[in-house]
Formats: structure tokens, C-alpha cells, sequence
């Protein structure tokens, strides 16, 4: 998986994840990238500070943005370590942007369940073949996966989900 940031014609910028390179060449190429924002289909790559790995495993971010924050539960974040959090209900907005991110993933990914941990290592250490993965895993799991170099993200839980 790959995370890009992009921007549209409008100045709306947002990170979305594909499977590879090809895959964002593909879907930009095909105009199938759209601004969650506005719908605009004039999509570009912006400008990203990558992250570094260290010999340590652990991801550095290479600016002091707070969009490049660790999350919650990983191992650069500590008692002190703000992270960016909203409370009271989400926006209609919000909620329908996060519903279309999660029809993407689960159209571009595989669903290996409790297993995601256990496969993910086996697709970072290259014992199986690369490919877009979600499932489910505890805190401990991503904490773990996050210090092995393993780039893992959460998916929101929506109102909703569980009734």
C-alpha cells in the first residue's frame, strides 16, 4: 500500500491509500479520483514530507506538522503527545466522506479478519504476496506492527456500524 496526498483544482488536499503506483496511475489516468470534498475529478499528487524509518524500525516524521502526529496507541506517543480528536456527533458531511473511504477499502482490499497482524508481517517480511489488506487487530497488534516499520491504519468506526 502507498498513500498519496493529493490536491484538487479547488486547493482541497487529502491522503488517500491504493494498493501500489500503478493503481493511483490507473484510476488518475481513467479520471476515477475525486475530491472528497467538492467531487472535483481535476486530481493532482501535493507536495508529502515522507516519513523515515530508522534503524530502530520506527517511523520519524520529517516536519512538525500535526497532521503528522502518531496515532493514538503508537509507540512515539507518550502521556504528553497531543493528538487530534473532535467529540459530540460528526458532521453529515464527515460521516458520508468516511462511508466512501470505507467503500473503497473494502473494494481494494482483502478482509483476512483476526488475522490482519499475522499478515501483514507475512506480506512486509515478503512471505507472501504484496497486496491491500483490512481485518481487525488490538491495540497491542498495531502498536507492535507500527514499531516493526509495518504501515497500518485504523478505520473510524460510523454511527451506525454496530445497530
Amino acid at each position: 500500500m502507498i498513500k498519496y496526498a493529493l490536491r484538487c483544482s479547488n486547493a482541497h488536499e487529502f491522503e488517500v491509500w491504493f494498493n501500489s503506483m500503478a493503481t493511483y496511475d490507473d484510476q488518475q489516468r481513467e479520471k476515477l479520483l475525486r475530491c472528497p470534498i467538492c467531487g472535483d475529478a481535476d486530481i493532482d499528487k501535493a507536495l508529502m514530507a515522507p516519513s523515515i524509518v530508522t534503524t530502530k524500525g520506527k517511523q520519524q516524521p520529517t516536519s512538525d506538522s500535526s497532521e503528522d502526529s502518531p496515532p493514538p496507541g503508537s509507540a512515539a506517543t507518550g502521556p504528553e503527545t497531543n493528538i487530534p480528536v473532535v467529540s459530540g456527533p460528526p458532521p453529515a458531511r464527515v460521516v458520508e466522506v468516511l462511508r466512501e473511504m470505507r467503500k473503497f477499502v473494502e473494494a481494494n482490499t482483502e478482509d483476512v479478519g483476526k488475522e490482519f497482524a499475522e499478515e501483514a508481517r507475512k506480506i512486509h517480511y515478503e512471505e507472501t504476496e504484496p497486496r491491500g489488506i483490512r481485518g481487525e487487530a488490538t491495540a497491542s497488534d498495531i502498536e507492535e506492527l507500527q514499531e516493526e516499520g509495518i504501515a497500518v491504519a485504523a478505520i473510524p468506526r460510523l454511527p451506525d456500524d454496530h445497530n
